[in-house]
Formats: C-alpha cells, structure tokens, sequence
C-alpha cells in the first residue's frame, strides 16, 4: 500500500479514525482478530508502525477501542430502528432486526465485539460490560409484550434469543455463499418462535 499523505496538523483523530476502520476490515477479512497487529495494521494504513503507537499503544488497547465504538454503533443503529415506535412487540422486533442488521454491515467489530478476542474488561459475562447492558435492554423489551406463550424469567429469555440471533448473524456472515432467506423475516420468525409474541402485519 503506498504510504499516507501525513494529516494536517490538528487533524490526529481523522488517523485514529482510519486506523479503527482498517482494524476492523482486517478483522473481518482474517475471520477473528489473532492475526492482527499492529505492524500490520501500520501497513494497511500505509504509516509508519510509530504513528499508531501514538494511538494505540498496545494490541489489547486497539482492541477495546475497536469494541467500545462498536457498541456505541449498534446501539445508534438500535435506537435509530426503535425510534418512534410505541408498540411493544414491534419495539422487540425491531431492536433484534437491527442487531443482525449490524452484525452483516460491520462484521469485524461483531467478531471481536462477541468472539474469543473480546479484551477482558469488556466481557460479556463482565455484568456492566456493554453487552450485558444490551442483554437486559433486551429483557426489559420483552418483559413489555403482551404474556406470551414463554412463562418465564425475560433475562432467559432474552439470553435465548440472543443466542438465536447470534447463531443467524455468526453464520450469514461466515457463510456467505449460502442461499441465505432474506435477513429481516428471519429475525422475526426466530423471535417469535422463542418468545410466543405474534408478529404484527406490517
């Protein structure tokens, strides 16, 4: 890659920037993050492997900033898709929508955000970790639809669909050569299978 036109003076963040995002295409591109570096991150962005030290210090500190605007991505998605709606099965329907939605446009954050590579201090069994947090959003969207066919615990099932939709969004994007149905009916049908709700004609 030839090297980069040096950023104007003031403009340090535009780097961070195109350093986060070429962490992630490489991510993506590699299937996990093991193979990641920071010497090769260098590369990719065509600077030298100095220029990211001044950013990143260390692997593990790129890492926690790739998973930290990550989330802070997933969540814009997930409100952006919740906005306006008052009903609460639609609400349901449309956060899990936008968290495959997510997963398919921005598979190297998801890997690193859920994968084995997830920076200890942001775990997802850490209970104020960012995911967790969206698990119990999660659950407090469930808790609010009508009684529904699951008389159960909403964290459970939340977890449940979860993992549900884990498994859709790992899959879509390790597989992408399969003759996927198309992504949205999918979630919904997964859902309610899970939770009893019934989807709401559109």
């Amino acid at each position: 890659m030839p090297a980069r036109s040096r950023n104007p003076r003031g403009q340090g963040d535009r780097l961070r920037a195109d350093l986060l995002a070429a962490a992630a295409r490489l991510i993506a591109a590699c299937g996990d993050s093991r193979d990641l570096t920071l010497r090769r991150l260098a590369r990719e962005v065509g600077i030298a492997v100095t220029s990211v030290y001044l950013h990143f210090p260390d692997l593990e500190t790129l890492k926690a900033a790739l998973v930290v605007e990550g989330h802070e991505r997933q969540t814009a998605l997930r409100d952006a898709a919740l906005d306006g709606l008052d009903e609460p099965v639609a609400r349901l329907l449309a956060g899990c929508r936008a968290y495959c939605r997510f997963a398919v446009e921005h598979p190297g954050h998801y890997k690193l955000m859920y994968g084995p590579e997830l920076p200890p201090e942001l775990a997802f069994d850490a209970s104020t970790s960012p995911g967790r947090l969206a698990l119990r959003g999660l659950a407090d969207r469930i808790a609010r639809c009508p009684r529904t066919t699951r008389d159960e615990d909403p964290l459970v099932t939340a977890t449940c669909v979860w993992i549900a939709l884990h498994g859709i969004a790992s899959l879509r994007i390790d597989r992408p050569s399969f003759p996927w149905p198309p992504l949205d009916p999918m979630v919904e049908s997964m859902v309610a299978r899970i939770t009893g709700v019934e989807r709401r004609p559109q």
